[in-house]
This record gives C-alpha cells, structure tokens and sequence, in this order.
C-alpha cells in the first residue's frame, strides 16, 4: 500500500458473519499490519473495528460465538410471536464489564498516537430513524457504549429506542451498509474494505427486490426444516405473504426500481424513493411503525447497491483492495451452528494472510 495516500480500513456489518471480519483483523493484528488512517465500520463490523483498534485479538471472535448464538440474545419463538427478539442490552454488558470487556483507554490511546502527522479516526455508522440518513460517531467517545449498540439496532428484531443527542438511532445498515463513500468524502484514497460476500468480482445478481424475495422464500424454508418449526408455519407463511405483498406493491408502483445494479438509475432512484414512500405509505397497507420499517428495509436494499456501483466504477483516484471470502460462509446472520463460526473465521485467518503477503510481495517488486 502506498505511503503517500491516506488509507482507509472499512468492514461491513452481517451479524454472525462478522466471524469472517474478525479473522481477518485478527491476522492483521498478529502480523503488525495496520497502516491505517480512518477505520469505519457497521454493525458487526463497528465491533470488529473496535477490537482491533484495542488490540484485543479474539474478543470480537468471542462475543460472536459464544453470545450471539445464546437464546438470550436471538429467541427466534419470540420473532414469530411477534414479540422483541434480540437482547442487545444483554449481549452488550459483556463488552462493557464481562470477562473480557472493551479496553476502550487502550483504544483512545492508539487512536491519539500521531500516525503520518495525525491522529486516526474510528468510526461507527449509525442511522437517524426520522431522516434516514447515515451519520458517523467515534467509536472510542464518552458515547462509545450507545453507539456500538445503535450500530447493532437491526429494526425488525430490537424494538427499544436507543436516544442520544436529541435523535433516536438504529442499525447503521439500513443507510450504509458498506461506508466506503464516506472514507472518500473525508480524503481517504485507498480502501480496504472487508465484506462477507464478494463485490467487485462477483457474478452479476438479480435486482435487489427479486433476490430479497427469494431470500425471504428460501431464508424461512430451510428455517423450518431445520429447526423443525412445523408448529409456525402458519405464522411464518403469514410473515412471508405480509413482506412480499409490500415488495411485489413496490415494484408495480415504481417499476424503475426493478433495475439491475449495474444501471446508474440506481442513485436517483436511492435518493427519492424514501420521499415517495413517505407520500404514499397508506397505499401500501403499511401503517405508523411497520411503513416506517418498510421505508428502512427498502433503504437498505437500496444503499446497498448505490455502495456497489461505488466499489465497481471508484472515482479515478481511488484505489480499492476488497477483502471477501474465497467460497461462500457458513454462517448466517443469526441461528448460525458454532462449527460454522468457527469455520468462517478460520478462513477470514488465511485470506487476510494472503492479503498481507501479497502487499509484501507488491512492496518489494517496487524497491527492487
């Protein structure tokens, strides 16, 4: 990596997949890899960041495998009941006080330490509910503990409000699920960014509505299947028809929506469709709270493609090096089995490996 620019390291949230992130953060923490000036993160990857930058390899490998896949932090009964499913303020008070707590001192003293004549930035995207707008907040702040659990506020499955600074905030995914634009809107001209699935070299996709659909469809079957939830298939039937009525409604009435990433359509439609959404939302059949989610999970789609034209066609002088796993993840979001974790990060070990021998291999070509 070139020393002249200023660097960025970037990771993308994804819940239990964010085992593939720790892996590679903790081979970088190992090998003394850390040429960094900004560091942003969403969700899960806020938390990785955030180990990293503390130097606590395995914390985020920890807290991923041994709390995330306790009931008490996901009950998936409670999801189908309708009652909150994910107890953020529960998993977090291990971070904050438990075996292996934060070291957020550790954290500020790095991130005060001059590196190329300045400080570093941690950053954690987290989302304006009433704007809809992705907004960064330090990670290691007076305000750390908030913001780390806003950044994790996934809206369908934490119903509390998370309030600070006279705003109500939620998972940063919904407004940015990878915040590579906003590492280049504050100077930073190389890039790596972390993702659980490939981007710049993937094979191109269904439009965003159809793949969520069949996500939906799929996600819930294999759920039935494998947890042997015959007793809810009802009620999961009802939770499918209730989602894909509301997307199926979005396609006819903004059938521009319907095209491929690939189409720069996409940004304008990004910037307008919350506004559209907003103006006709009883024509939806989605009222007060569940139009509100519906504008947020539409949002996260929507930004979600609006990142990847961004990462396949980058201003000119951007340099992006995507980290992403060689074969797809085991894991899951949730209900992920610890051998899949465990795998995940294993295979996040040996690819940030490669990355790091390659940029040696890289550097010693240009000093030959």
């Amino acid at each position: 990596m070139a020393d002249s620019r200023k660097a960025a390291l970037i990771v993308q949230g994804g819940g239990q997949k964010g085992a593939f992130s720790a892996g590679v953060l903790d081979q970088f923490k190992q090998q003394h890899f850390n040429p960094f000036s900004y560091y942003l993160g969403t969700s899960a990857g806020a938390l990785n960041i955030a180990a990293f930058i503390a130097g606590q390899t395995g914390l985020a490998l920890d807290f991923i495998l041994n709390y995330t896949t306790n009931q008490k932090f996901f009950d998936f009964n409670k999801f189908v009941q309708k009652d909150q499913p994910m107890d953020l303020d529960w998993a977090f008070q291990f971070i904050e006080r438990g075996e292996f707590p934060l070291d957020i001192e550790k954290g500020k003293t790095f991130l005060e330490t001059p590196y190329l004549g300045q400080h570093r930035e941690a950053l954690a995207c987290i989302t304006h509910v009433e704007e809809l707008k992705d907004y960064y907040y330090p990670i290691f702040s007076d305000k750390w503990f908030d913001v780390l659990k806003a950044t994790s506020a996934i809206p369908v499955l934490y119903f509390d409000d998370i309030e600070f600074d006279g705003a109500t905030w939620v998972d940063g995914g919904v407004t940015s699920t990878i915040p590579v634009e906003e590492a280049y809107r504050r100077g930073a001209k190389e890039l790596v960014v972390i993702t659980t699935e490939p981007i710049t070299n993937a094979q191109p996709e269904k439009p965003a509505f159809s793949q969520f659909s069949l996500e939906v469809e799929t996600g819930l079957d294999l759920l039935i299947e494998k947890y042997g939830l015959t007793g809810h298939v009802d009620k999961l039937n009802d939770f499918q028809r209730q989602f894909t009525k509301g997307i199926e409604q979005l396609k006819q009435d903004y059938p521009s929506l319907a095209f491929s990433s690939s189409n720069k359509r996409w940004i304008p439609e990004a910037e307008r469709l919350v506004s559209l959404i907003k103006e006709q939302s009883t024509k939806h059949n989605f009222k007060g709270d569940g139009s509100k989610k519906m504008e947020m999970l539409v949002s996260h789609y929507l930004n979600h493609e609006v990142v990847k034209e961004f990462m396949l066609d980058p201003p000119e002088e951007v340099v992006i090096h995507e980290i992403s796993p060689l074969v797809p993840l085991s894991s899951k979001g949730l209900l992920s089995n610890k051998d899949d974790i465990l795998s995940d990060y294993q295979q996040g070990q040996l690819v940030g490996k490669e990355f790091i021998l390659k940029q040696i291999e890289l550097k010693s070509a240009l000093l030959r």
